[in-house]
């Protein structure tokens, strides 16, 4: 009985740490574009999943690695239309991202495009895909409604799943149709000012990717991400870790929720114990 009191403390003592807050694990990100990487990183539940293989297409120094995010994603991939190792940071006024790699789309008047594409089998078992998301811009707010309406698209078997709460799809100006609004509900501004962590003036809040599978078939997932009209003002897109796969991320309880469970579970515990110890007298 010692055992378990001493457990439902220790839980009670880590979740009363955890909601009291530990400093946060500063902002990282750093350039890789090895698909294996990338792919190892992303990767989550893939039961009935399997043959995976991928490629990325664009500059090198437009793929990465990411930890301790602003957005709530915790760790994973990101790609972008500028270099990924400059995102991290104080936001300023002006312009802080604006790489143009020189480098054409695939659409006309785009550019700078970064793509992942990532092939595998699905067999009978397997329903849907799924992995959590997040995009951001240096376009916002100033270029709101403009032709610079740089895009995101997720291609699941050609189409376009990458989409808003509402079901619009996910660029600038949906998100913000003018300098001065409307704002969609899904956008949260970032302005410049201390404090601020990366130079990205504006994100999406963390949405989820769901799309159908061709069972007993190869699919084939496509992630990309461009500048529109011209090469400047990067945008990028951050994917959590350990989030694609066939088990809806939405549906996992994080794992400080679950900590905090215990923790009421044993702090019940002890309070029935000692409630039994007085009645005992």
């Amino acid at each position: 009985m010692k055992l378990l009191q001493k457990a439902a403390s220790a839980i009670a003592t880590t979740a009363a740490l955890s909601i009291a807050g530990v400093p946060a694990m500063a902002f990282t990100v750093n350039q890789d574009n090895n698909g294996s990487n990338l792919l190892n990183a992303l990767l989550g539940t893939t039961n009935g999943l399997s043959n995976f293989s991928v490629t990325t297409t664009g500059n090198a120094a437009a793929f990465g690695l990411f930890s301790g995010d602003p957005f709530g994603l915790d760790s994973g991939i990101v790609l972008s239309s500028g270099k990924v190792a400059d995102i991290p940071g104080v936001n300023s006024a002006g312009t802080d991202l604006s790489t143009s790699f020189g480098t054409l789309g695939d659409t006309p008047g785009s550019y700078d495009l970064a793509k992942l594409d990532i092939s595998f089998d699905a067999d009978s078992t397997a329903d849907k895909v799924f992995f959590q998301y997040v995009f951001g811009s240096e376009e916002f707010v100033e270029w709101a409604g403009s032709s610079y309406n740089d895009s995101f698209e997720l291609l699941l078997n050609g189409v376009n799943l990458a989409k808003l709460s509402d079901g619009k799809t996910v660029t600038i100006n949906n998100l913000a149709t003018s300098p001065s609004g409307p704002f969609h509900a899904d956008y949260i501004n970032n302005p410049a000012g201390p404090g601020t962590v990366t130079k990205l003036d504006g994100y999406t809040k963390g949405l989820t990717f769901e799309g159908l599978l061709n069972k007993n078939a190869k699919n084939t997932l496509s992630i990309k991400i461009k500048d529109v009209a011209d090469g400047g003002w990067d945008s990028a897109v951050f994917l959590k870790g350990g989030t694609l796969g066939t088990v809806n991320p939405e549906a996992v309880p994080e794992p400080g929720t679950v900590l905090g469970l215990l923790a009421v579970g044993g702090m019940a515990f002890l309070k029935g114990r000692k409630q039994q110890r007085e009645i005992k007298g």
